[in-house]
């Protein structure tokens, strides 16, 4: 009798590992919901799951301490004290300013989770178990992005424009093109970043070898990803990208030689840099015919005798081309990639030597900045964006002693990858790699965004995802190699 309960209770706790306390489940569930709230009108609908994601994340915490699973990831894991510590030192930042201090507590919450159930993994972890699981949440990021990609194109191609309002009749929201850019579904920033990501993603399944049918799909993602990223006139995006593609085709080249040498990476330099101009030649071409497609997509579509009229009228030309130069203020320095931030970051600085120590607290830093703006109209995009740079935003928010302990540990998971990088480029795993280069690409894009720490949001969840498998493979293919190292 005795036995017989013991193996149903095994199967008990093998069906809860993989179904009900399944960190893989968890991470979808968390991808899918906050890939939806990105949409304005949806977020008003659903926001309330998120709260109860939050409440999901601790239980499963809770059953892994149980189990023995996770305090042993715990104590082994070395960020784990820099994220631990950063953390502790947020709680006292949210009690030393006495402001918003549930919703700081609330924010440190969610930190929290994604620390311990997005970038530690529990002790015994495989390497075959995380490629799996990297392959299965890149997979479903990569069916998300395309849907929502296809449909802001598809607002594009058919000129279909407008806005609404959410929060009550209190914000105004757009979809489609909006000053000379496309929104699509939420804004062009999220949607730029957006694209990048799915086309990183789409190249690591094709690299991959994967099956012939499925190819093709992603070779279309890829076309509809970079046509809504040049649409967007998202210069950061664009740039980042573009930076992206060197390094890919310098690594490719790497990889390629049987030996580095210096002429070799002359090669690999000069092909990197020839990169670059096809893909700036190849932007510039494409986004010159995505201006007309609208105007055909019009045209096309209209009945004979419009276009016979149509035609009568010299004075108009059949095909429309969009205008895609980006509205410019005349009175700001918006001709950069820095625009508005510019005010907001000095606005920001000017709080932190307020504060410098433990910081103002994130959800502080809009109430108390705000007032340090030169032009108030500012304001609205510094509300929703914050301070537009996750490094300021870590600096102002939880101050020096903050700053210090997340950038210790931002230094060593991106330092502990890059020297795998270059210890095994030759036989370097694919998963690793994408990992690897969507962190830097987010490191890069946060320069002039603030969106991966202090707030959940899709890139908050997917960098603390892949940042977590980034640094993980790295400590397991470092074990190994040194595993066959003593062999030999």
């Amino acid at each position: 009798m005795s036995n017989q309960i013991n193996k149903q209770m095994k199967k008990l706790y093998v069906a809860a590992d993989e179904y009900i306390f399944s960190r893989c489940t968890y991470k979808i569930l968390f991808l899918l919901t906050t890939a939806l709230i990105t949409i304005p009108y949806i977020r008003e609908k659903i926001e309330f799951f998120i709260d109860i994601l939050m409440i999901y994340g601790f239980v499963i915490i809770g059953y892994e301490l149980l189990r023995g699973k996770l305090l042993g990831a715990l104590r082994s894991t070395k960020t784990a004290f820099f994220l631990g510590g950063f953390a502790l030192s947020y709680a006292i930042t949210i009690l030393i300013n006495q402001m918003q201090v549930l919703n700081g507590f609330k924010t440190l919450a969610f930190m929290v989770l994604f620390f311990v159930l997005f970038f530690l993994f529990p002790q015994g972890t495989t390497k075959e178990q995380i490629t799996k699981e990297i392959k299965i949440v890149s997979a479903v990021i990569v069916v998300i992005t395309s849907i929502l990609s296809a449909i802001s194109f598809i607002l594009y191609v058919f000129s279909i424009s407008g806005t609404y309002t959410t929060g009550n009749g209190i914000y105004q929201a757009y979809y489609g093109m909006f000053e000379f850019r496309l929104w699509g579904l939420y804004n062009p920033n999220t949607s730029a970043t957006l694209t990048i990501i799915s086309i990183l993603l789409s190249i690591s399944f094709i690299l991959a070898k994967r099956k012939k049918r499925v190819i093709i799909p992603l070779i279309i993602n890829i076309f509809i990803q970079f046509s809504v990223l040049l649409l967007t006139g998202s210069r950061a995006g664009y740039y980042v990208l573009a930076g992206a593609t060197a390094f890919g085709v310098f690594f490719g080249m790497v990889y390629v030689f049987k030996n580095f040498t210096v002429k070799n990476a002359g090669i690999a330099i000069l092909s990197a840099t020839v990169s670059l101009l096809i893909f700036f030649a190849v932007g510039a071409v494409l986004r010159e015919g995505l201006a007309y497609v609208p105007g055909l997509t019009t045209y096309v579509l209209s009945e004979p005798e419009e276009v016979v009229e149509e035609a009568k009228t010299e004075q108009k030309e059949r095909i429309d081309k969009v205008d895609l130069d980006r509205f410019e203020d005349p009175n700001a320095p918006e001709s950069t990639a820095f625009a508005n931030r510019l005010d907001i970051w000095q606005a920001s600085f000017k709080e932190f030597c307020e504060a410098p120590i433990f910081g103002v607290g994130r959800e502080n830093v809009v109430n108390r900045a705000t007032e340090n703006l030169k032009d108030k109209k500012w304001s609205y995009h510094f509300k929703f964006g914050n301070t537009h740079n996750i490094y300021l935003c870590v600096l102002v928010s939880s101050g020096i002693v903050g700053f210090l302990i997340l950038g210790s540990f931002a230094v060593i998971t991106a330092g502990k990858s890059a020297k795998y990088v270059a210890k095994t480029y030759k036989k370097i795993n694919i998963w690793f790699l994408s990992s690897f280069i969507m962190c830097l690409m987010m490191y890069a894009t946060e320069f002039v965004e603030s969106r991966i720490l202090y707030k959940v949001c899709i890139f908050s969840t997917l960098f603390w995802i892949y940042c977590g498998y980034m640094y993980k493979l790295s400590k397991l293919e470092e074990a190994d190699q040194t595993e066959q190292d003593v062999l030999k």
